[in-house]
């Protein structure tokens, strides 16, 4: 079972650092360009895959924030997961790089199955900090390596039929580098790779996500 808990909780590092928008300290398009951001994200860790769509809002150089939600499935089980996060973020200059310090709140449920008599609910929080590079090839395409390192706390209660409650902790820190590929900074799509440390969960995994900028642009 505790396998299981780890498992459900793999997916997690993604949602706090792909869906929001930050500008070019997550690879993302600048803020400048449409001050509402639409994210899709997929991860893939050992054991599972998880879904993720969410809206993120700010200005450039400002205050930024995303809220959303998605599913995660894992192997050899037919129940899935159903996760709403919310994050919040300070984009800071630094010369032609850019800094954001970021924080999140994470809260699931599931997977469940009535049948074996078990319930998962899964709550957690994330800080950290990530920065940007962007390098301009053309007016079309803009390359963004980034790289985030954040802390990562999580408490999954498992309920089972018939029992006392369980409630397990775990405790990480997540490496993530990516690479931006932004076009006419409207739309990006970028790969990342996650590499947690100092956890119980050492496995990499690799995520997917892509952002569309949408507004007006700031003048």
């Amino acid at each position: 079972m505790r396998k299981l808990l780890m498992t459900a909780g793999a997916f997690v590092s993604v949602l706090w650092a792909a869906p929001v928008g930050a500008q070019s300290c997550l690879g993302q398009p600048s803020f400048s360009s449409g001050f509402v951001h639409i994210n899709t994200v997929a991860e893939f860790p050992e054991g599972a895959r998880a879904y993720a769509a969410a809206i993120g809002a700010g200005r450039p150089n400002e205050l930024f924030g995303n809220v959303g939600g998605g599913i995660a499935t894992y192997d050899g089980l037919d129940e899935k997961s159903t996760y709403g996060l919310l994050e919040l973020g300070y984009q800071v200059p630094l010369g032609r790089a850019q800094l954001c310090p970021v924080a999140g709140l994470y809260l699931g449920s599931g997977p469940n199955d009535d049948e074996a008599g078990f319930k998962i609910a899964t709550r957690g929080i994330s800080a950290g900090a990530a920065a940007g590079l962007p390098v301009t090839l053309h007016r079309v395409l803009t390359l963004v390596p980034n790289a985030a390192v954040r802390y990562e706390y999580l408490s999954q209660n498992l309920e089972l039929t018939g029992e006392e409650s369980v409630t397990d902790t775990f405790n990480s820190g997540v490496l993530d580098i990516g690479l931006g590929l932004v076009f006419f900074d409207r739309v990006s799509i970028q790969p990342l790779m996650h590499f947690p440390f100092g956890g119980d969960d050492q496995s990499s995994s690799f995520a997917l996500f892509a952002s569309v900028s949408i507004g007006w642009r700031d003048r």
